[in-house]
């Protein structure tokens, strides 16, 4: 997964918060197993690095951490 991955299909600042909510989301949907943790800490980064809640990485911080744990359950 690179680095900007969850982040990828940026344009114009007008549409920008738009676009990162629809990409974080779609992110989550199509995350591997392998790649949640990962995921997961890119998510916990950006929450951390805004001014204000964001409340779209919040509700991707609670899929991430819902599927990793539908994924340990089952083992």
């Amino acid at each position: 997964m690179n680095e900007m991955e969850l982040f990828r299909k940026k344009r114009d600042h007008k549409n920008k918060s738009k676009i990162e909510r629809y990409d974080i989301i779609e992110e989550v949907n199509h995350c591997k197993d392998e790649d949640l943790e990962a995921l997961l800490q890119k998510i916990e980064s950006e929450i951390k690095n805004r001014d204000t809640k964001d409340r779209t990485l919040l509700s991707a911080k609670t899929m991430v951490t819902s599927k990793i744990a539908l994924r340990n359950s089952a083992k």
